[in-house]
């Protein structure tokens, strides 16, 4: 698979003659009336929201009807993101009394625990205009939705729309499939609380006797996809609670429990959720902790250094070209974690050099290749982005600091389908401030500016500006490898 290629961002996916699925990092759904169109969560932000208008209106079924209903499965980020989007074509937008509360009362500490894991979300979700405190009915024109909360599940306040004329259910997150579900935001009080409740709410899912259950992650569940979520719950449940009442501290219940994992949890693909992730949930639930949620507990995903290995490495060291090779050498022998403390040691003793601030968050930044959760990421790309941030104190005008910066704002946007418009403004300061012809390892930075300010251009669709970068790149270091990938594309 080509990393640098052209993403498409979501794709519409025919579930029936009347609803679609919009397939991205998260799911939308699209139902179809004889009058109107209602879309269930309106994705991550409002750049993909614009992405899901114009797929919607491409559909050959579309015929100018217009969007009349938005409504949010529950308040995380990732499916109310695009609210201010489809009010602004004239959409109402409908959630969930609760809801509309936990938006208020939780973004705050929602959007501090993602920009720790590396992602700006941008502004405070729209408000409904309109809230359900019972269930209720919409209309689309001879396609009738039926809205309620069914239970507990990732959330305490997720809502189901079931379309009975087309034998679908809208689950949102009640529902994940393709990979390893995560059971609940890890800063908050939700989710796989070392109850059955999410569980019991399942099952009133499955009595509405669906034909499709559309997920809020993944491809749309059928019985298989729901007994292996009922299967993942069981099991955590029961492992948990049972080390637990054996008085097991933390970290031994998690050595005992990863040891034993069955091929069947060990094989679900990870994007977000983690077998980890999963028995710190269900650990939060069963003890008593002031601490909301489970983040502060658990234990960081950058490798733990030897500290005696550290500390005799860093001894003799005084000079930045010292601490660096040593750091290389580590690194390329396998020892991540004393690798990255000799680079912070250098971060002490030489503070006021921004040379080593950039090293450090260059090598947090290859770390975090090592792991493969977006969230457990956040554990190199939150120190990266911080020492980074005081490079740039220390000398507004770095080159590699911006040019680092920038490259790590382009690839998120990339990812996510985010606005790269920043990233790309730190690169260009990065370009601008190099004297060309360039020589030396500055000529590597001008490279990898101009080829990330092109895969800027390619994150926003357009492909000339993003192929005259990649030239760019290649004029100034031929046979640079992420450019010759990324024109292959």
């Amino acid at each position: 698979m080509n990393p640098f290629a052209p993403r498409t961002y979501g794709s519409l996916e025919r579930v029936t003659d009347r609803v679609y699925i919009f397939r991205n990092i998260v799911n939308s759904a699209v139902i179809m009336g004889d009058d109107a169109i209602a879309v269930v969560d309106t994705q991550v932000n409002e750049a993909l929201a614009k992405r899901l208008i114009q797929a919607i209106a491409s559909l050959p079924d579309h015929c100018h009807k217009p969007i009349r209903y938005a409504i949010n499965t529950h308040y995380h980020w990732d499916h109310t993101g695009g609210n201010y989007v489809f009010k602004r074509i004239g959409a109402e937008i409908i959630s969930s009394a609760q809801t509309k509360a936990f938006i208020e009362e939780r973004t705050p500490r929602q959007k501090a625990f993602l920009l720790s894991r590396g992602f700006e979300l941008g502004r405070d979700p729209y408000q409904a205009d309109r809230t359900l405190a019972e269930p209720g009915d919409l209309d689309l024109g001879n396609q009738r939705l039926h809205l309620q909360q069914l239970g507990s599940a990732e959330t305490d306040d997720a809502l189901t729309i079931h379309v009975p004329q087309e034998g679908c259910v809208m689950a949102g997150d009640t529902v994940m499939t393709g990979s390893f579900p995560i059971f609940g935001q890890p800063v908050m009080n939700e989710g796989l609380m070392g109850t059955s409740v999410w569980l019991e709410t399942l099952a009133r899912v499955e009595a509405l006797e669906p034909d499709h259950i559309l997920p809020g992650h993944g491809p749309v569940a059928y019985e298989a996809e729901l007994d292996l979520l009922k299967r993942l719950q069981r099991y955590f449940l029961d492992e948990v609670t049972a080390r637990v009442e054996r008085g097991l501290s933390l970290p031994a219940l998690l050595d005992d429990l990863e040891a034993q994992l069955p091929d069947w949890i060990t094989s679900i693909p990870v994007t977000w959720g983690t077998p980890r992730y999963a028995i710190l949930r269900v650990y939060r639930g069963l003890m008593e902790d002031e601490e909301l949620g489970w983040q502060h507990v658990k234990p960081s995903a950058i490798p733990a250094a030897d500290a005696a290995a550290a500390e005799a490495a860093c001894a003799p060291l005084t000079a930045w070209s010292e601490f660096r090779a040593v750091a290389s050498e580590l690194e390329e022998g396998g020892d991540l974690g004393t690798a990255i403390a000799v680079a912070r040691r250098a971060t002490e003793v030489l503070a006021s050099e921004p040379a080593t601030w950039v090293w450090l968050a260059d090598l947090l930044m290859r770390g975090s290749r090592q792991v493969t959760s977006v969230l457990e990421k956040g554990d190199f790309f939150v120190e990266a982005q911080q020492a980074l941030h005081y490079a740039l104190t220390l000398a507004p005008e770095d080159v590699n600091a911006h040019a680092a910066l920038g490259q790590f704002m382009i690839m998120r946007a990339y990812r996510n389908g985010d606005d790269p418009a920043e990233g790309m403004a730190h690169l260009q300061r990065a370009v601008d401030a190099i004297t060309t012809p360039a020589w030396g390892p500055q000529r590597a930075t001008l490279a990898q500016a101009h080829f990330y300010i092109g895969m800027g251009h390619r994150t926003n669709g357009d492909e000339s500006l993003a192929h005259a970068c990649f030239e760019a790149a290649l004029a100034t270091l031929p046979g640079f490898a992420p450019a010759l990938l990324a024109q292959q594309a």
